[in-house]
């Protein structure tokens, strides 16, 4: 039975009283809190998708340069990363959370291609290091600019454009659902007395509510004087089961496929 929206705010303001404030914070205290990764494990959208490998692979292997580096940013446990490595000859993986960059090592043990450092890619000037050890780059993001505010994502877009330097091809994912953060919430199987426990954890460690990321948005933080965009459109991004034990959710997405001009 359909239910208004706004019944989940008292179990999300809960929640959100408790969390802490600074989004890194936000993101290590998650982290911490994983025991499993993979489709059986406690990561929303760790699923070892098929479709979704597919849809990656091909995407990658026609746009990035072969030649460059891959910087994956927003890591996580380095599912993609592990991927991007069988691909390109040399892989780094960034993530905000000095925890899931532990974990990340911990399932790459025998990839001697990649590597993962703790990074702020939300921060000023936060790419500059890399910039200085690799040169140009091509860039990999999954599921990053759709929690972070619009602040936060015009100085994440201004760092990979100096990441990608005059050759780099950057390929983004990004969460595309319409409405507000509660509709977010209802297609993930949230009830004003349920929340799967993958989207618990996400949300009882504080993270900041995803909010749409599609074509309007490319548009605005990715201007056609400063950027070139390649291939873009709707896709699907995978999550763990949640209204079903064993069903695969596929949340609306959109990929863009750019460069940057000059």
């Amino acid at each position: 039975m359909a239910f208004p929206k706004y019944l989940l705010l008292p179990q999300l303001l809960s929640y959100a009283l408790r969390a802490p404030r600074d989004p890194a914070k936000a993101w290590d205290r998650f982290w911490s809190g994983i025991r499993r990764t993979g489709h059986h494990g406690e990561v929303l959208w760790d699923t070892e998708d098929a479709r979704e490998i597919e849809e990656v692979t091909r995407r990658v292997s026609s746009h990035f340069i072969p030649d460059l580096p891959v910087i994956d940013i927003g890591c996580g446990n380095g599912r993609f990363t592990r991927l991007l490595a069988a691909r390109f000859s040399k892989v780094v993986g960034l993530d905000v959370s000095s925890h899931a960059i532990e974990k990340a090592h911990a399932e790459s043990v025998g990839i001697t291609n990649l590597s993962f450092h703790v990074a702020d890619v939300s921060m000023p000037y936060a790419l500059r290091w890399i910039t200085d050890e690799l040169g140009e780059a091509n860039v990999f993001m999954r599921g990053v600019l759709h929690v972070l505010d619009p602040q936060r994502r015009a100085v994440a877009v201004e760092n990979m454009r100096g990441a990608l330097g005059p050759r780099g091809v950057l390929y983004l994912s990004e969460s595309s659902i319409d409405g507000d953060p509660l509709d977010h919430m209802v297609l993930q199987g949230a009830t004003p007395t349920y929340l799967p426990e993958p989207v618990r954890k996400v949300v009882a460690a504080g993270v900041r509510p995803p909010s749409r990321f599609g074509d309007a948005e490319v548009r605005e933080y990715f201007p056609g004087a400063a950027w070139e965009i390649l291939e873009s459109g709707p896709t699907v991004m995978y999550t763990l089961p949640l209204r079903t034990p064993d069903e695969i959710e596929a949340l609306p997405s959109y990929f863009a496929v750019a460069r940057r001009r000059g």
